[in-house]
């Protein structure tokens, strides 16, 4: 098969340009995002952060018992709002700052929400 032979030679030329560069070729990476058994893992957002982060990340879910269905579903956007701050490349004090934006505005969104409730359909 000629073609195969051009490919193989491209390929091992590509390798050593990469080795010469400084990054030698890398084994194809596991998929992070599964367990193994091939199985999507549910905690993969997690993993990997400060213990500062996973606090601020979990912390609008106290809303939960707080707050019920109106509390939950606020609280569950609060967690993958900080999640997403913090995969992001800002420092430590811009990502602390932000995250406790998050769960403060969670609070607050919480209260207006369950007053503006408590208004409308009477307590």
């Amino acid at each position: 098969m000629p073609g195969g032979s051009v490919a193989r030679i491209l390929t091992v030329q590509q390798d050593r340009d990469e080795e010469k560069a400084g990054f030698p070729h890398m084994p194809h990476l596991p998929d992070l995002d599964k367990n193994s058994l091939g199985k999507p893992d549910q905690w993969a957002k997690f993993r990997g952060l400060a213990w500062w982060q996973l606090v601020l990340s979990i912390t609008p879910a106290l809303l939960l018992p707080i707050g019920g269905a109106i509390g939950g579903a606020i609280g569950a956007a609060g967690v993958f709002v900080n999640l997403s701050l913090a995969r992001k490349p800002f420092g430590a004090p811009v990502k602390a700052l932000a995250m406790l934006g998050v769960v403060l505005a969670s609070c607050l969104g919480y209260f207006l929400v369950a007053g503006l409730v408590l208004n409308v359909f009477g307590g």
